[in-house]
């Protein structure tokens, strides 16, 4: 895995000489840091919950990412990173349509039981943890899909 020089990788990929099994690290540790990236609420304290849910988030994208290197075959699949993304895109838009207005009734519910409040709680990290394991579930079930027979 190259870290700071990319003028070898550049050439490889040019050469078409990294296959899925060489770019997966690439694709893991990119997805991780996404999520974790994507998570800080830097105007308030984290709080136990916090800490929890971006624990989950990376765990999530990192077994969401292997889950879709496995689903396109393992060693022998072909052009995980192109299917992912692209798949991706249209499964998280797809389940964003269908998830927020989800989301939005949960939080009445908990909201009228005073289950949520102005801090992160457990109801906040049960539907993100929900939510990203069934996108990146998806993900996967249609990045199988494109495996020929």
């Amino acid at each position: 895995m190259y870290f700071f020089s990319y003028q070898p990788l550049k050439e490889r990929l040019k050469n078409r000489k990294v296959c899925d099994r060489e770019a997966l690290p690439y694709l893991v540790v990119f997805s991780a840091l996404t999520a974790a990236a994507c998570l800080g609420d830097f105007e308030k304290s984290p709080n136990g919950w916090d800490y929890l849910d971006a624990s989950l988030a990376i765990a999530l994208a990192i077994v969401g990412v292997i889950h879709a290197y496995r689903q396109n075959g393992g060693a022998s699949g072909f052009d995980l990173i192109q299917k992912y993304v692209v798949l991706g895109w249209v499964v998280s838009l797809r389940c964003l349509v269908v998830l927020l207005p989800c989301a939005m009734l949960a939080y009445s519910f908990a909201g009228a039981l005073e289950l949520v409040g102005e801090e992160t709680t457990g109801v906040d990290v049960l539907i993100s943890t929900v939510f990203g394991s069934l996108i990146y579930y998806k993900i996967g079930q249609h990045i199988g899909d494109t495996r020929s027979a």
